[in-house]
């Protein structure tokens, strides 16, 4: 038969040689479901060929179909195999998947071992003429572990590059098993922020603690002076200054605690018309709010050539 133009079904009848006129042969069924039918797995059940835990280092694939390169193939009860042995001293990663071997012809599941390292890599899925495989899950097997969990699990078949979901034929999916992975998903990133944001709160605790006592020392130190200097205090530990030239030629200065922005103190330095230059300083209490010390100092440039400051 002409293998140029290929057409099927049709009934064979026998030619003049007595030699079937209409053979077909697996491939060339193969090939035309592959046109309408995609490569990965049913969707339904949800839980189709999904990879689980069972105890220690023994896993299972959940009954369920796939379609490779228009072969089929199906996994009536659940499968359970046992992985390799930990390695003593480094963490390896595995893979589950789903062979299609045209040499041997059939398809089947495999684990695909990876080499402990340090920075283990996940093994290479394999394509070629003789082989194609769709990877069904990837499995962190850590350093002299005796069991895995299911979060050791990486669930693999959604991703339409390494496996995906049969498409074309499939007019609903079942959706749950799907769902609640997404969800279980979710409740461990809730978990892991919690747990982030627990720490950040620690250390925001413990930072604080530290400005109170700091605080509470400079405010000793204030309160025994009948002045104080501006300047020094904005170069304490722990906070920060801002200097705003204003409109009217007046200094705006402002010192805040890092942390939480609290106002520590201001000064506002003022030209007055007749030359001289006063200076209004303020430090406030913890709140930021109430002043804790005020002081004014009016420099005086006198017309004997003279300078002199009051301070109150």
């Amino acid at each position: 038969m002409d293998n140029t133009e290929l057409s099927f079904p049709f009934d064979s009848v026998l030619d003049e040689n007595g030699q079937d006129d209409r053979l077909y042969y697996s491939g060339d069924f193969a090939t035309y479901f592959a046109n309408f039918i995609s490569n990965g797995v049913y969707p339904n059940p949800s839980t189709g060929l999904k990879i689980e835990s069972i105890n220690g280092l023994v896993i299972k694939a959940k009954a369920g179909s796939g379609f490779i390169n228009g072969y089929g193939y199906v996994l009536s009860e659940d499968l359970e195999i046992t992985l390799n042995t930990a390695n003593a001293s480094y963490t390896r990663k595995d893979i589950v998947v789903l062979r299609l071997d045209l040499v041997n012809r059939y398809i089947k599941i495999y684990v695909k071992e990876g080499i402990p390292s340090a920075s283990p890599q996940v093994p290479t899925i394999t394509r070629n003429d003789d082989t194609y495989e769709l990877k069904l899950a990837e499995i962190t097997i850590k350093s002299a572990t005796q069991a895995i969990t299911q979060a050791d699990i990486l669930d693999t078949r959604l991703d339409n590059n390494v496996c995906g979901i049969v498409s074309a034929v499939v007019k609903t999916v079942d959706t749950t098993q799907l769902f609640n992975q997404y969800e279980t998903y979710l409740n461990q990133k809730i978990e892991e922020w919690k747990k982030i944001q627990h720490q950040q709160g620690n250390e925001f605790n413990n930072q604080m603690t530290e400005i109170e006592n700091w605080y509470t020392e400079v405010k000793v130190d204030i309160t025994k002076l009948q002045s104080f200097d501006f300047d020094n205090l904005a170069e304490l530990k722990g906070t920060t200054k801002t200097t705003k030239f204003l409109e009217s030629g007046n200094i705006e200065e402002k010192i805040f605690i890092t942390a939480d922005n609290t106002k520590v103190a201001d000064r506002v330095t003022a030209f007055l018309s007749n030359g001289d230059i006063q200076v209004d300083t303020k430090v406030y209490e913890r709140n930021g709010v109430d002043i804790m010390k005020q002081v004014s100092v009016l420099t005086k440039f006198n017309s004997d050539g003279s300078i002199s400051e009051v301070v109150s």
